[in-house]
Parts: C-alpha cells; sequence; structure tokens
C-alpha cells in the first residue's frame, strides 16, 4: 500500500533562556568600641577643639545608590513528547509513535498507530503539531483497523485530548476540516499560533497503471482550548 504522505516534509526547532544577578548594600554598619554596645560607653570627658586653621571633618553628603533589582526572568515550561491521542467522538484512543523521514526523506507512517512528526512542534510549544495515519487497513493484516478510519466523522467541536511523556494533558477542539490534494504542504508548515493538525486520507482512491492512488488528504486543524 502506498503511504499517504509522500509529499509531506518539513523541520523546525525553537529555544529560548535567560539568568539574572542580585543588588549589593549600599551602607556598612559600624561596630560599637571594645565590642560593648554603644549606649553602655562612658561620656568623654572633655571635647577636642577644631584648630583655628583646620575644618572639621565633614561626613559624606551624598549616600551610594544601591543597584536597581534586575527583572526575573521567567522560567521556561517544559515541553514533552507527546506520546497518546484521544477522540472520544470518534472512539479513538491510540499512542503516538515519534517518526520522521526516511533515507529519501518521505515520511515515515506507521502502519498501524498514529504518528508525530517528531520535526514538527511539540504540545505547549506555541506551534503545529503534526501526527499522521493511515485510513485504509493492511492487505497483510486485514483485522487490524487503520487509526483514523473514522477521523472524517469527528464533528467540529469534538474535543482531542493529547497526552505528553511529562504527564500533562493538553485539550484541543476540532475547529476545520479540509479536503486538499497532496502538494498543498501549506497546513503542516509552522503557523506561528499553538495547533494540531491531523493529516490522513480520506479513504477515495482510483487505479492508475495498476496502482492505487489516493486522490487527496484530509487535514483535520484542532486548536487549544482552556
Amino acid at each position: 500500500m502506498r503511504l499517504c504522505l509522500l509529499l509531506f516534509m518539513i523541520s523546525f526547532a525553537l529555544s529560548a533562556v535567560g539568568c539574572g544577578m542580585s543588588s549589593v548594600t549600599s551602607a556598612e554598619a559600624f561596630p560599637p568600641a571594645s565590642g560593648r554596645p554603644l549606649e553602655s560607653d562612658p561620656e568623654p570627658t572633655h571635647t577636642a577643639k577644631a584648630s583655628p586653621t583646620q575644618s572639621p571633618t565633614q561626613l559624606p553628603t551624598t549616600v551610594p545608590t544601591a543597584t536597581a533589582e534586575p527583572t526575573p526572568t521567567a522560567i521556561p515550561i517544559p515541553i514533552s513528547d507527546p506520546v497518546r491521542i484521544i477522540i472520544e467522538d470518534i472512539a479513538l484512543d491510540q499512542p503516538l509513535v515519534s517518526v520522521g523521514l526516511d533515507e529519501n526523506r518521505a515520511p515515515v507512517v506507521p502502519n498501524h498507530n498514529v504518528g508525530w512528526y517528531n520535526l514538527s512542534a511539540r504540545p505547549g510549544q506555541g506551534e503545529n503539531v503534526v501526527l499522521w495515519g493511515h485510513v485504509l487497513r493492511f492487505r497483510h493484516a486485514p483485522d487490524i483497523p487503520a487509526p483514523f478510519v473514522r477521523l472524517k466523522e469527528a464533528p467540529i467541536g469534538a474535543k482531542i485530548a493529547v497526552h505528553t511523556a511529562d504527564g500533562t494533558t493538553h485539550h484541543y477542539e476540532i475547529t476545520e476540516q479540509v479536503p486538499v490534494t497532496p502538494d498543498q504542504v501549506a497546513y503542516i508548515l509552522p503557523q506561528g499560533d499553538e495547533r494540531l493538525t491531523l493529516v490522513s486520507c480520506i479513504g477515495d482512491k482510483v487505479v492508475v497503471d495498476n496502482t492505487v492512488e489516493m486522490t487527496h488528504r484530509l487535514i483535520t486543524i484542532a486548536k487549544p482550548t482552556s
């Protein structure tokens, strides 16, 4: 069986980090004479007078300004690989398999599981998280249903839960389903916002030179929910 996604290939990554320093004090404390509290020191028996030709010692009239406290740097939220997807409306509960590109730069699509394209974003990273899977069963394993066989039945507004390896659950809601031709790859590129993009065949097929060809793909887009 030919893979549904031979023209989908893309990679991206992003990261950020920061740090800060604390300020210093602006004055020193003077210790008491002979180690005793200041209030117990005896009164002096006489007061020295300043020489007519010498001005009394002057204390500093200014105090060093303390360094301003730096703005605290936000600690980045850990980002973890997605490991499971659940869409209750179509009874989908599947582990996610991390996949990339093969030696020919063609996307790897798992036979019986949903694949997370590991060159796309991770949930919570603020970008396009791309998943893909088959709709049709394999001839050599007719008893194993394809993971996305009912994806086209998912209604707009259907909830999607994606679990990550660190135990976090990210919630999405289907906002759009679009049939596209295989050359319309823009949907799996970075989009500038957090979203889930599920790529599958629609299930339609034609025979060309004794080879089964899929005419369209189904793009299912889901946006984060609180």
